[in-house]
């Protein structure tokens, strides 16, 4: 965005000079260009990826020398093409989708921007028999897709609890809308999908949160950014700028809470009451520095086994990289 610069009046520099004889006349310097960056969502609405709307709202990424294009995607997977077609620079996505990285996505992830998961949560219809996560034993439960974090969800569920496996059964549903879909037609006896999901519906009585996935996942680490290696290679001073940004608007959040919330609901969509819950059970978890939780690593490289997509845990530093973080 070009700045508006103030020209001295003619009279203005004439006496100038009178009162200094010889004195340079210093013109200002012409105010260097901003960069575009694209920047990709995986899924519109979601509040975790609320301070690139934030960033944007409040100028950090234009303190920066930065103007953001954001492009939202119908899913993980319509990102993931997008980013190797060269379409995104940045793309805002779950930690487990560092798995794409070992399949040939041309990306790095470069910060953590929230540990827990606390967004997401057990959701079961509003009659339901279940008070707890033990009564789910040899339950249905949606999931996404097959292989999603939602889906490992369940199997870390099935692990802490002793199950077993074939302690509990997954069925693909899809995004929202499916999961109040599927709650309203007991079509499965749980969701696992967003915790906003349940205050929005259970005024309703159409489906309850039994307990966030947090309850049993401490260690964990749910949304990163991802920056392609063509940005990282030729921009990397834009990485850093960006990156300073989010992390300036994630600051931003924690301490304007009604600010936050406001700009929030522009993207969820919810009701003023909601996204209030929301953001009190969010910000805990969205940290304002971006390095990565070594737990939360671990867990992620575990994930990768539990849903079949690596025979064995992965050398997790080939995946990321803290050296653009101020």
């Amino acid at each position: 965005m070009a700045r508006h610069l103030l020209r001295p009046s003619r009279r203005a520099v004439l006496g100038g000079i009178a009162a200094s004889a010889g004195a340079a006349i210093i013109r200002p310097r012409p105010t260097r260009a901003a960069v575009t960056i694209r920047v990709g969502k995986s899924v519109a609405n979601l509040f975790p990826y609320a301070p690139i709307d934030v960033g944007i709202a409040q100028g950090f990424f234009r303190r920066e020398g930065i103007e953001v294009e954001v492009i939202a995607f119908n899913g993980a997977a319509k990102m993931q093409q997008g980013m190797v077609a060269g379409a995104i620079d940045f793309s805002l996505g779950s930690g487990t989708s560092m798995i794409n990285i070992l399949k040939g996505v041309p990306s790095v992830c470069v910060a953590e921007t929230t540990s827990a998961p606390v967004e997401v949560g057990i959701l079961v219809p509003y009659d339901s028999p279940a008070r707890s996560a033990d009564d789910l034993r040899g339950k249905k439960f949606g999931v996404t897709t097959v292989g999603s974090v939602t889906e490992w969800m369940v199997f870390e569920l099935a692990r802490v609890k002793g199950w077993g496996r074939g302690g509990v059964t997954t069925v693909g549903i899809g995004g929202d809308p499916a999961p109040t879909g599927s709650l309203r037609s007991h079509l499965v006896d749980a969701v696992v999908t967003e915790t906003s999901t349940a205050f929005a519906i259970e005024p309703q009585k159409i489906g309850r949160l039994l307990l966030p996935c947090s309850d049993y996942v401490t260690d964990f680490i749910m949304h990163v950014i991802y920056a392609s290696h063509r940005i990282t290679d030729e921009q990397p001073e834009t990485v850093r700028g960006f990156l300073r940004g989010w992390f300036a608007a994630s600051a931003f959040m924690h301490q304007n809470r009604a600010e936050a919330i406001r700009i929030g609901r522009t993207v969820t969509g919810h009701n003023q009451e909601v996204a209030e819950k929301e953001y009190d059970l969010v910000m805990p978890a969205m940290t304002t520095e971006g390095h990565f939780d070594r737990k939360g690593l671990a867990a992620i490289a575990r994930s990768f086994v539990d849903l079949g997509m690596t025979d064995k845990e992965p050398d997790m530093a080939l995946l990321y990289s803290e050296k653009f973080l101020s």
